[in-house]
């Protein structure tokens, strides 16, 4: 029972000396009204090819974050098609609400893009060559020095024979 107890103590002396998790930092969000405005190519599935043009909010980290939104962007109807085109994408800041709106609309349907990959898949598929690349040179690295290091070890085989052809110990002292 005093056993018992004790850890017991043990316990709720470690919970109480456990600090509570700081919450995450609050982003700086502007305090004006921000808008822009994106032309995108959209192909039949529904994923944006390539941003066109736009004009920006000039707050440097929001476009930055719009542009890259954009450049993943989806634009599908609710039952999952898609009309490959040319559609422009506002995005709309409101600081009192601290929302972000999005709307597409199309601008022209079709276009030469419709059956070009979407950027996003575009760059995932750079970045996984990239990464592969960077695989493939730290493994090239790691045999090299291990061919390096091997050099300065002695030959296992001539130590082996050594050993085979040594004579055997006599039985008389």
């Amino acid at each position: 029972m005093i056993k018992r107890i004790f850890i017991a103590g043990i316990a709720v002396a470690l919970l109480a000396a456990t600090p509570t998790p700081a919450p995450p930092p609050v982003p700086q969000l502007p305090n004006k009204p921000l808008h822009a405005k994106f032309t995108v190519e959209v192909n039949r599935k529904g994923q944006v090819v390539r941003v066109d043009h736009g004009t920006l909010s000039g707050d440097r980290a929001i476009d930055t974050m719009l542009l890259g939104n954009a450049m993943q962007m989806w634009i599908r109807h609710p039952d999952g098609t898609a009309v490959p085109g040319l559609y422009t994408v506002s995005y709309d800041y409101d600081p009192r609400t601290k929302d972000l709106r999005r709307v597409p609309v199309l601008l022209s349907a079709g276009g030469a893009w419709a059956n070009k990959q979407g950027a996003a898949t575009l760059i995932v598929a750079e970045m996984k060559r990239e990464a592969e690349a960077a695989y493939a040179r730290i493994k090239a690295e790691q045999q090299k020095k291990q061919a390096e290091s091997a050099k300065n070890l002695p030959d296992i085989n001539a130590a082996v024979r050594r050993a085979m052809h040594s004579p055997s110990p006599s039985p008389k002292p």
